[in-house]
């Protein structure tokens, strides 16, 4: 590396209004921690600043804790879905909406569930 060149009183004057110029917009841009001291300023501008490294401590490993509780059994995918309702009970209940659809009654009426065997007749005045 090449020796330092000493700074003039000039120099440092303008460096200073630099410096002062340089936090500014950092603080402007909500930067605070990335703002730099004079020296470290100096530093940057000379290309001689190096960024501090921060070493965090290693985090030791504890297992997890278990709590002690009674067994409880978790719901069955096949008995019960979701909401609780049987599985079978809930087959049976698509099987008869299979038997129905909704149509709008007469004109711009409300909707209707109607069987599939009268569709023919749906959204008509009969």
């Amino acid at each position: 590396m090449q020796k330092r060149k000493v700074l003039t009183e000039k120099r440092k004057i303008t460096l200073r209004v630099e410096h002062r110029a340089y936090n500014k917009r950092l603080r402007q841009r909500y930067l605070h921690s990335a703002q730099l001291t004079f020296t470290d300023y100096v530093d940057y501008i000379e290309g001689y600043y190096k960024i501090p490294i921060q070493t965090q401590s290693v985090k030791r490993y504890s297992p997890p804790k278990v709590r002690e509780t009674e067994f409880i059994p978790s719901l069955s995918a096949v008995n019960q879905s979701a909401t609780g309702v049987d599985w079978y009970k809930h087959k049976e209940k698509l099987e008869i909406s299979k038997q129905y659809t909704i149509v709008p009654a007469y004109n711009k009426g409300p909707y209707m569930v109607v069987p599939i065997d009268e569709l023919h007749t749906a959204g008509k005045k009969v």
